[in-house]
């Protein structure tokens, strides 16, 4: 089971030479990995951009893991936003970073000298990426006072802001990208079949069945989305706004108004600037691994896998418990 919550609060810089107010992300993540295997999570945490990939697990039945791909994407999206960002002063990423020296275009900056541009450092660090597996994406950038994020698949993101008297509410949430249900949008290296039965041969895989999985991969079609199609989304935000990115291990298994019930009971009466970020993570994911252990439990996956009519048979129970096949 993996889930992967991010935890932002942005807080006002202590210093500015600008008029222009500029926020930075006071964040905390955390990740609740399978029960068994790699996980094929990865995200990166600085103080004005954050990411998450989700692996994308169905390259498991031949031998592949999406696990470096995943990570390997949001090394390379930390590395380009870090280089070029106007200001940062420290970064928690997730993940070893390479020595390698990084070429960056101003490319990944918009028509504003100093704003990032997340379509763009998505894009640039797909290019980068030589590890075989595919995954989705959500790039997060703080530029000044406006965020600005990029979204390819089916994590989420949400922008919570407080009102006067401390209670939550949701002034931006980002929708998912699927081409059927259960297939979503996904960046991707296809391997090839000798890479296919180099993975089966490392798992020790009978040459027999081997064989038999080569010719039914040869058979498939398989996502492979461009980061420009991913949605994009900008708007201001506040200091003291919350800013939640989460996988589809947490959105499958929490409706909405459990996670806002979560956020809520977690501040509590604290004041709201003084609630760790980290506890807000730990709440949510740990509250979507709970659900993700009763499958007979209601959740939004269930719901939609009832409105779509796709037959349990065929439903690969796990990571988050109901997560199916993710590949056409």
């Amino acid at each position: 089971m993996k889930a992967n919550e991010n935890g932002l609060n942005i807080r006002r810089t202590s210093a500015s030479s600008t008029k222009e107010t500029r926020f930075l992300f006071h964040g905390a993540a955390r990740m609740i990995k399978k029960d068994s295997g790699l996980c094929e999570d990865a995200y990166f945490l600085q103080d004005n951009a954050a990411g998450i990939a989700d692996g994308v697990g169905g390259w498991s039945n031949y031998g592949i893991t999406s696990s470096l791909f995943s990570k390997s994407l949001m090394k390379h999206c930390s590395s380009l936003v870090r280089r070029k960002a106007p200001f940062n002063s420290s970064a928690q990423d997730s993940i070893l970073f390479a020595s390698e020296d990084l070429s960056c275009s101003s490319e990944i900056f918009s028509a504003n000298a100093c704003a990032i541009d997340p379509s763009v450092v998505l894009s640039q660090a797909y290019e980068r990426v030589s590890f075989i597996g595919s995954a989705t994406a959500l790039v997060a950038v703080l530029n000044g006072s406006e965020l600005v994020c990029a979204n390819i698949g089916d994590s989420k993101l949400l922008l919570i802001r407080f009102d006067d008297k401390g209670k939550p509410f949701v002034v931006l949430q980002s929708k998912i990208q699927q081409h059927i249900f259960n297939t979503p949008y996904q960046l991707a290296n296809i391997p090839s079949p000798d890479e296919i039965k180099c993975g089966l041969l490392q798992r020790l895989v009978a040459p027999g069945e081997i064989e038999e999985i080569l010719n039914e991969y040869e058979r498939l079609e398989f996502c492979k989305d461009s980061p420009e199609e991913a949605d994009m989304y900008q708007i201001k935000v506040q200091e003291g706004d919350l800013l939640l990115l989460g996988t589809d291990g947490v959105f499958d298994n929490l409706f909405l108004e459990e996670i806002m019930e979560r956020i809520r009971s977690t501040v509590g009466g604290r004041i709201r600037s003084r609630v760790p970020p980290k506890d807000i993570a730990n709440a949510v994911a740990e509250s979507a691994y709970a659900r993700s252990k009763n499958p007979h439990e209601k959740s939004p996956f269930s719901v939609e896998l009832q409105s779509n009519g796709e037959p349990e048979s065929i439903v690969i129970f796990k990571d988050k418990g109901r997560e199916g096949r993710k590949m056409i």
